[in-house]
């Protein structure tokens, strides 16, 4: 009788200590997970913060422009564009932006 309770007790730790490693071994994963998931979400934010603290600012965008691209690009008024639109088979030409 001494024997058999011996052999369950041993069967039941045996059992508990799985289970407890399983379980364990599943809040690892999750916990790893997670610690993936706000890596790349961090990563994310700060890109996003920086892009818009660097780039927020019209006078920001005119010296990087003026940084990396010298003179390749020149500025532009809003009422020298034009639209180009076709009518009946015929192109024409209309003020952008018009004053009011």
């Amino acid at each position: 009788m001494k024997n058999i309770i011996t052999i369950f007790f041993v069967i039941f730790l045996i059992l508990f200590t799985a289970l407890i490693k399983n379980s364990s071994k599943k809040l690892e994963t999750q916990i790893y997970n997670s610690r993936e998931n706000l890596s790349i979400l961090n990563e994310k934010y700060n890109y996003v913060f920086l892009e818009n603290n660097y780039l927020s600012s019209p006078e920001k965008l005119s010296e990087i422009k003026n940084s990396i691209f010298n003179d390749e690009y020149i500025s532009l008024e809003i009422t020298d564009l034009n639209l180009i639109k076709e009518k009946n088979g015929k192109f024409v030409i209309q003020k952008f932006y018009k004053d009011e």
